[in-house]
């Protein structure tokens, strides 16, 4: 039970969720069906409302004169509803927090006082897996240094200018070596599984104006600060995030098996994608737009999800598809023989 706890089931989200509605203004008893429908399913609706009206949960209820019922549990003046009705975190998930302590990238995101709570509040609590446990075949080893300090301290410096939306003057080291230094507007941080490294997405400013769209390896960011310098008026921080972007997205129908859909969101999350749910074929539609740097990697991740997914174009893109599988093949059967 400690993996499916109750208070995670449909009757307690459709319970929650009529709670929170009530607690808002009083419930008509048609709007409660909708809001059982909404988290569980008819048969639910059978089993929970007669409970919540007259049965053993009708204490959760009050009914107003006009036969419409109101939350009986509303929360404390101040405190939002959301908040009152929060479950509590289960011990897998305390479990799974402990191990996210664990992991270097994941304490990049917090100051040093808030991972001294967090190891405090989660002292007692058993890691649900250690991240030495795991071996990545597929990564380069030179990932970023997440446990230097003066890179933390950089990261957390850019992470605060993306948050504040503020400029940042940067000294950055060119793939050349050379110590450039720029102001920049800071847009967001793109981590890549591949290389096991961090990204800054930024645009350059030259006379407090937009410039240049960059790409920045976060390691090779000598030192920053956050600039006083206006930001101009009307910059979209929500730029598209490469400049460089593909003239065409690649196109891939996913199949619903083998957890497709869910597998790919997870695996393409740093892309910029867009997908449809097509009824007729029980398929889904998904476009993810990349940057031409990065087509192998994107292809070969594609490849790596087998015949739950079918690449459907570019044709250029099929073109590098083709090669690489037909060089596979070469190889497989000239090892074979």
């Amino acid at each position: 039970m400690e993996l499916f706890e109750e208070i995670y089931g449909s009757y307690f989200q459709a319970i929650r969720k009529i709670l929170s509605d009530a607690g808002t203004r009083p419930l008509t008893r048609k709007e409660m069906e909708a809001d059982i429908l909404s988290a569980a399913s008819m048969e639910s609706a059978l089993a929970i409302l007669p409970k919540l009206l007259d049965g053993a949960w009708s204490a959760l209820l009050k009914k107003e004169e006009d036969g419409r019922f109101s939350c009986a549990l509303w929360p404390k003046q101040g405190e939002k509803a959301e908040d009152f009705l929060k479950p509590p975190l289960t011990k897998l998930q305390k479990s799974w927090l402990k191990a996210l302590l664990q992991d270097s990238r994941f304490r990049l995101f917090f100051p040093a006082e808030a991972l001294e709570e967090l190891e405090k509040a989660f002292e007692a609590v058993p890691a649900l897996y250690d991240p030495a446990d795991f071996h990545y075949f597929d990564r380069y080893e030179d990932g970023d240094p997440y446990e230097n300090p003066v890179y933390q301290n950089i990261f957390r410096t850019i992470l605060e200018a993306i948050t504040k939306r503020r400029p940042l003057f940067v000294a950055y080291e060119s793939r050349k070596g050379n110590a450039l230094t720029r102001e920049v507007l800071p847009c967001r941080f793109q981590y890549s599984p591949k290389d096991d490294k961090f990204r800054l997405l930024c645009v350059s400013l030259s006379h407090c104006r937009p410039k240049q769209f960059h790409v920045m390896n976060a390691a090779r960011i000598l030192a920053c600060h956050i600039s006083k310098n206006p930001v101009p008026r009307d910059f979209d921080w929500d730029i598209r995030p490469f400049q460089r972007q593909a003239e065409k997205p690649v196109q891939i129908r996913i199949r619903n098996e083998r957890n497709a859909l869910e597998r790919c969101m997870l695996r393409f999350a740093n892309y910029e994608k867009q997908t449809v749910y097509e009824t007729e074929s029980d398929t889904w539609l998904c476009s993810i737009y990349y940057d031409p740097a990065d087509e192998t990697e994107l292809l070969i991740d594609l490849l790596s999800f087998g015949p739950v997914i079918r690449i459907l174009g570019p044709e250029s893109f099929l073109l590098e598809v083709r090669r690489r599988v037909k060089r596979q093949h070469e190889l497989f059967y000239s090892h074979v023989e």
